[in-house]
């Protein structure tokens, strides 16, 4: 098995690690977290009832703890620096990080053991530095993956044998600096550590630890998913791939589709956000044992909040009987977020590889759902993958949150090369995975939209899962197909809203769209040396037919 220890380490690696064992530093557990997070002077102790405490050696009257994380409630992409990356610089961030270490040493540190993972195929031991003033964050981080505790711990010892070193992960939230007033991230991939400096926001930890989780897997022949992935009866798995507010959990995590499915098609949930597909071995593994989910949608005294572990950055009131209770809703700021049970659904921790995968964009330019063709083009969609920012989720510039963004797999969070990822899902399809593309925000023009509610969304994997749907060519998109009898399944208004049409403004403004794409891929491949013109060729193909469509006496 892999150890916190190893010899013949990198320096980040080695400076990471020896922070753990100052004398200022202690190894700490679940209930003395909560006991610690409990007299942490911002915490709100809450009257609700956590869910299952003595799961985690907690007392049966533990509460559900909520803590505010200030200004900054998303996180901060900016302030990610790959060591992989650095150049000439790695010196300066070496300094910066022996420093961050000396004086975190200086202060009481907690070191919390746990595993990533939930299948003996794939479990890693994972590593929590932090002072003790951040208990409340580490709780959370051991609620959000496994704590090194039992069963857990037997688990990971009869799980195979993976040739990596344990993830350790170093957080300070305290940590200032001047040139780096929005914190900084170092990562590196190579030797499984991470450092998240002067961030209070939980899901920085989380997100780190699943990045070098997912780039374990990915050098072990594995595909990294930042998605969910479901059964719906004796079905095929289906695996949706998007970003927070695409629509990824309320797909992932419906136990009905909006009362589209019959009680006979079960649906079994294996993970709304993270997990891994063994190409191997024909599995797919979660990650994490809980959800991190945002709370915008519970209502108050809402009965979901009986599965919560604890809450970050949701508003708290006090009755007239003295109770303390949550306040969702989204009312004192964007992105409330829980860590709750998946007990409040059926789940398991593994399923067989996808049968189907879909890609969830926000692209107003293609109607709700499209079947791909091909192979190359279901991974050049998937490479550039477009979508919408989430409010709230990401701490960015709110103009930047009325663009539309391009997102490889919707894994702003890899780390390793594009091309490996690409190569990966290449596998995948060829061992005959179906790829999908469904737009979950609006259809039209700029101006003239419609939007695409959620119950159709629902609606469309029920059938999609089912088989019944019958497709024809999209003549305009060369390699995509759309619903031949979308009437009979969708509502004799589908075609009304959502069918594509060929007028010369709307096919010029959908070839607009395909060219971003490409543009953002021969970047990548031009500046960043990390794609390859088998990915973009196919939608060159795509724009060439919309050329010759648009403008036929080109001759192309």
């Amino acid at each position: 098995m892999a150890t916190v220890h190893k010899l013949a380490v990198g320096p980040w690696r080695a400076i990471i690690e020896t922070a753990f064992y100052a004398n200022s530093v202690r190894k700490t557990s679940i209930a003395e977290l909560y006991k610690l997070a409990t007299k942490q002077p911002e915490i709100i102790v809450t009257s609700e009832p956590m869910y299952k405490p003595e799961l985690f050696g907690l007392p049966r009257n533990a509460k559900v703890l909520v803590s505010q994380d200030g200004k900054v409630v998303g996180r901060t992409a900016r302030a990610r620096r790959l060591v992989r990356e650095m150049g000439k610089d790695k010196d300066m961030y070496q300094g910066i990080l022996r420093e961050a270490v000396y004086q975190f040493n200086r202060r009481e540190g907690l070191w919390l053991e746990g595993i990533v993972g939930l299948h003996p195929d794939f479990m890693l031991k994972a590593h929590l530095l932090s002072p003790v003033t951040d208990a409340k964050n580490m709780m959370d981080w051991g609620f959000n993956f496994t704590p090194w505790m039992e069963p857990w711990i037997s688990t990971y010892k009869k799980s195979r044998v993976i040739n990596e070193p344990d993830i350790l992960v170093f957080a300070d939230p305290e940590w200032s600096h001047p040139g780096f007033p929005d914190g900084l991230v170092i990562v590196d991939d190579i030797e499984n550590c991470i450092a998240i400096l002067g961030m209070r926001y939980f899901g920085e930890r989380k997100k780190g630890t699943l990045t070098l989780a997912w780039t374990c897997g990915v050098r072990h022949n594995m595909v990294a998913c930042h998605g969910g992935i479901k059964k719906i009866g004796n079905k095929p798995p289906v695996a949706v791939f998007g970003l927070s507010g695409s629509g990824k959990s309320s797909i992932t995590n419906s136990h009905d589709h909006e009362g589209t499915l019959k009680k006979s098609e079960k649906v079994t949930v294996i993970h709304d956000d993270a997990f891994l597909i063994d190409l191997d071995n024909n599995l797919s593994v979660a990650l994490e044992p809980s959800l991190f989910d945002k709370t915008d949608s519970v209502e108050f005294r809402d009965p979901q909040i009986k599965y919560f572990f604890t809450a970050q950055n949701v508003a708290v009131t006090s009755l007239p009987d003295g109770t303390k209770r949550l306040v969702a809703y989204d009312v004192r700021n964007r992105n409330g977020r829980c860590i709750k049970s998946r007990d409040m659904f059926n789940h398991a921790d593994a399923c067989e590889r996808p049968g189907k995968v879909i890609w969830l964009q926000k692209d107003p330019s293609l109607p709700p759902i499209c079947k791909m063709k091909s192979v190359g083009l279901a991974v050049a969609m998937g490479a550039s993958l477009s979508t919408m920012r989430a409010k709230g989720v990401e701490n960015v510039d709110p103009e930047e949150l009325k663009k539309l963004v391009i997102e490889p797999f919707a894994n702003p969070f890899r780390v390793h090369p594009l091309l490996r990822d690409c190569q990966q899902f290449k596998n995948l399809f060829k061992m005959g995975t179906e790829c999908y593309v469904m737009n979950t925000y609006a259809f039209g023009m700029p101006g003239n939209l419609v939007d695409i509610p959620k119950e159709l969304s629902l609606k469309i994997v029920t059938e999609l899962v089912r088989g019944n749907i019958q497709w024809r060519d999209w003549k305009s998109f060369q390699g995509l197909q759309i619903p031949k009898n979308s009437k009979e399944l969708f509502g004799p208004d589908y075609d009304k809203k959502y069918k594509p049409h060929r007028d010369p403004e709307y096919l010029e403004y959908l070839r607009d769209r395909i060219q971003d794409r490409i543009n953002y891929l021969s970047n990548k491949r031009d500046t960043d040396h990390d794609m390859d013109n088998a990915f973009i060729g196919p939608l060159v193909e795509v724009r060439t037919v919309l050329d010759r469509t648009l403008n036929p006496n080109l001759g192309l």
